[in-house]
């Protein structure tokens, strides 16, 4: 009974202590690198180089040092900002999400690196947050402020009917975040507009080559790529990495990313990009929106082949060709052009 008793008081003093930690660790379905490293007070990067590791990805299973090889038990990582999570609701947008938890978008994007696109979040998602302020000069483990001036300028840009901001600085070499602080102006990436002139950083490169090829072979690269996943089935809430299953704008985003055009994540958002024009005026490469509960809110999204002939991702065939002039025809609200 004694033995017990003192095993039982030396568990606890383990547990409790703030210098005892387990030198591995094996990864648990939702983990991510953050949470493992803040709950074993070490640094993200302190785990990346004790394990090798060349990006952010981790998997159920996985075992990982805590500590540096050949070094004692693990210390405690210097003391570092608060941060919590948020779960991404239904109409969220990260710039929304930045200015409600009193930070900038750029802020925002440092602490999720995984996140390359603003424009591809998902309902359920989480993301870490600053818990206060996003920089409060009494914490000395913060990172450096970013500059107020921006990065020196190698030119500008004008922004083109179906343009992103994501998508300019993909075609231009540079980071979502670069851009942003090169343009201090811009509050919310998800609102820019035809004609407005923004600055490129100094490490900007050109545009790639054929960028400035025709629409009707533009077009043909989207229906190309779209026919790629014929067959595929329908999810609904598909993430945007998925080639196997797809919702009705999981499929155009991938269809779309793959040809270097970048789109929002849900078919109502993607009904405000590009330029709009007549259902009747449609044609190759252009995405028509349905609103199929005729409740006035857009729900579907389809690519246009032809006037007749539509690709999308339905609910009851998965990815598969439809005839327009059908049940969607009278469903059709809206059609945008974005090449």
């Amino acid at each position: 009974m004694k033995k017990k008793v003192i095993a039982g008081a030396l568990i606890t003093s383990f547990m409790f202590s703030g210098h005892a930690y387990a030198s591995d660790y094996t990864v648990k379905s939702g983990d991510s690198l953050w949470k493992i490293a803040s709950n074993h007070q070490v640094t993200v990067n302190n785990i990346k180089t004790w394990n090798n590791l060349k990006n952010d990805l981790i998997f159920p299973g996985q075992r990982l040092s805590l500590k540096a090889a050949g070094s004692g038990t693990t210390q405690p990582a210097p003391s570092q900002p608060t941060t919590s999570t948020y779960t991404i609701k239904a109409g969220d947008s990260l710039s929304v999400i930045a200015r409600n938890h009193q930070t900038t978008l750029a802020n925002l994007l440092k602490l999720n690196p995984s996140i390359t696109d603003v424009n591809r979040i998902f309902i359920g998602q989480k993301v870490n947050v600053a818990a206060g302020a996003p920089s409060a000069p009494s914490q000395p483990s913060q990172p450096a402020p970013i500059p107020s001036n921006p990065a020196p300028a190698s030119g500008t840009y004008t922004i083109k009917s179906g343009d992103n901001l994501s998508s300019v600085a993909s075609r231009h070499g540079v980071t979502l975040s670069a851009l942003l602080n090169a343009n201090p102006a811009i509050k919310d990436a998800n609102r820019i507009s035809i004609g407005q002139v923004i600055t490129i950083p100094g490490n900007a490169t050109s545009a790639p080559v054929g960028d400035n090829s025709s629409w009707q072979e533009k077009a043909d690269a989207i229906i190309k790529t779209g026919e790629k996943y014929l067959g595929a089935k329908y999810l609904y809430g598909a993430s945007t990495n998925r080639t196997d299953a797809f919702d009705c704008s999981s499929y155009t985003v991938r269809v779309f990313a793959e040809n270097g055009i970048n789109l929002p994540r849900t078919s109502a958002q993607q009904g405000n990009v590009g330029k709009e024009i007549p259902l009747s005026e449609i044609r190759k490469g252009d995405l028509v929106f349905f609103d199929t509960e005729g409740d006035g809110v857009i729900n579907h999204v389809s690519i246009v082949m032809d006037s007749n002939t539509l690709l999308h991702a339905a609910t009851n065939t998965g990815v598969a060709f439809a005839s327009y002039n059908t049940y969607w025809k009278p469903r059709a609200v809206k059609a945008v052009r974005v090449l």
